[in-house]
């Protein structure tokens, strides 16, 4: 039995730009199981959404594979294109922007179901069912997209999703153009359509603090690269990449009573255009040895890193450091 949706290897786009060559996803490999939320996460700039624009094929990969539900999608065609689009939800971060303003709610959620054929009471039927699985009535049918808050027009954003029964559902950073209540709300809101509708996630996002509350495993993406990967539980609790570690000590803390380690990274993000030899975030990290560079460190299983836990890194974070 497949146990994966999604399998990804060696995937890479590189843009060709006045300056030079910019490779904004170098060799990223990653695969999300049947019902399980992956998250990706790193700065702005790292490569996530070409990543998810390459697997929709909205940009053309330069390398790499995509097996999708069994299928190589390596060269699937305008035909197959088409069903892939079929069969993977996308979701914008701007929900202000992401729906077009001139049609109502009830166009937008059957634009892709009329595109499919479906017509008339069965139609209609389908558009209601998405739009209850979002917590919004027939009221809302008729309406256009600028008589609803940001937090509306994300549920509907995520019904017309849902419109083509996805088995997967690309979410990027679909809560960051929201308050934080709203945000809550929205993350509860999949969380629960993905339990009723057995969808996976490839959930997006600069903000650990949100990825820890919905995901099953973390991705983190540094120029480019994927640095570390494992279990949520164990990459938010005891993080081996430095890159990481920084990113969790610079999460803010409610609780007043907590000291909190705010790590400010040292340093720019070097430039894509002419990354640093060895690893790239050596320039920036108190970590680094003579090795880090010179030799950029492959994604590999730590002797201690639990099943499927990986990190691109000579000199990893030890436990007794962040004590």
């Amino acid at each position: 039995m497949m146990d994966q949706v999604m399998q990804v290897a060696g995937l890479r786009k590189s843009f060709k730009t006045p300056r030079g060559i910019v490779r904004a996803v170098d060799g990223v490999s990653f695969d999300v199981g049947f019902g399980e939320t992956a998250a990706l996460v790193g700065e702005s700039g790292c490569g996530k959404s070409t990543v998810a624009m390459s697997l929709l094929r909205l940009l053309e990969p330069d390398a790499g594979t995509i097996i999708f539900e069994g299928t190589d999608l390596s060269d699937p065609g305008r035909a197959g294109v088409s069903k892939l689009r079929q069969r993977i939800g996308f979701v914008f971060q701007n929900p202000y922007s992401s729906l077009n303003p001139k049609m109502r709610i009830v166009d937008i959620i059957g634009e892709p179901l009329r595109m499919a054929g479906l017509r008339g009471a069965a139609l209609a039927a389908r558009v209601m069912e998405y739009l209850r699985d979002v917590g919004m009535g027939p009221e809302h049918l008729k309406r256009f997209p600028h008589e609803f808050s940001g937090g509306q027009r994300q549920r509907i954003a995520i019904a017309r999703a849902l419109a083509m029964e996805p088995k997967l559902m690309i979410l990027d950073e679909p809560t960051a153009a929201l308050d934080v209540s709203v945000q809550a709300q929205i993350l509860n809101l999949l969380g629960e359509i993905q339990q009723h509708r057995n969808v996976s996630y490839l959930f997006i996002s600069h903000d650990l603090a949100v990825v820890e509350h919905i995901a099953d495993k973390v991705l983190v993406m540094y120029l480019g690269r994927i640095v570390e990967a494992g279990a949520t539980q164990h990459v938010m609790a005891d993080p081996r990449h430095p890159y990481t570690r920084a990113l969790l000590d610079s999460v803010p803390v409610p609780d007043p009573t907590q000291r909190h380690r705010m790590a400010v990274l040292s340093g720019e993000v070097p430039s894509p255009l002419n990354p640093p030899p060895g690893c790239p975030f050596a320039p920036r990290c108190k970590n680094a040895v003579d090795i880090c560079t010179t030799v950029r460190p492959e994604l590999t299983a730590g002797t201690d890193g639990g099943d499927g836990w990986l990190s691109a890194c000579h000199n990893p974070v030890q436990p007794e450091v962040m004590a």
